[in-house]
């Protein structure tokens, strides 16, 4: 009898900040995501560009390229339409809330949140971004 391997979501998490790469990491992991880690916006962007996954949690403010900037160089590619982008930054400013939608973000978190809200919100996005044509 063949039995087929379940297939995890994938979840990319860039960010230059390694206590919140190994909150976001756990987060996911435990939750049933396989889980791939950027140090900054050049290498996560490479990585998803390499394999989208479902989901990216973006830092905002890093070293290089700016959050901002990796959201649009995603954005920009069509393999990357099915996949969710999640900013989280420090920042809670409206302008730069506005900002990361109209670059193509589907959601901004500000920093410090709760586990929970983080994964239900990029559960959220990930399932609507998945059901696209």
């Amino acid at each position: 009898m063949e039995t087929s391997a379940i297939l995890k979501p994938k979840v990319l998490i860039i960010d230059d900040d390694a206590t919140h790469r190994r909150l976001a990491q756990v987060i996911f992991e435990r939750n049933g995501f396989e889980v791939s880690i950027a140090h900054d916006g050049s290498e996560g962007v490479r990585q998803a560009l390499i394999n989208p996954p479902a989901v990216v949690v973006l830092d905002l403010m890093m070293e290089g390229l700016h959050g901002f900037e990796v959201c649009k160089m995603l954005r920009a590619n069509s393999n990357m339409r099915h996949t969710a982008i999640i900013i989280t930054s420090g920042k809670s400013y409206k302008t730069d809330v506005d900002k990361a939608i109209q670059l193509g973000a589907d959601a901004y978190i500000v920093k410090p949140f709760l586990p929970k809200e983080l994964l239900e919100i990029a559960t959220l996005y990930m399932n609507l971004r998945a059901s696209q044509p």
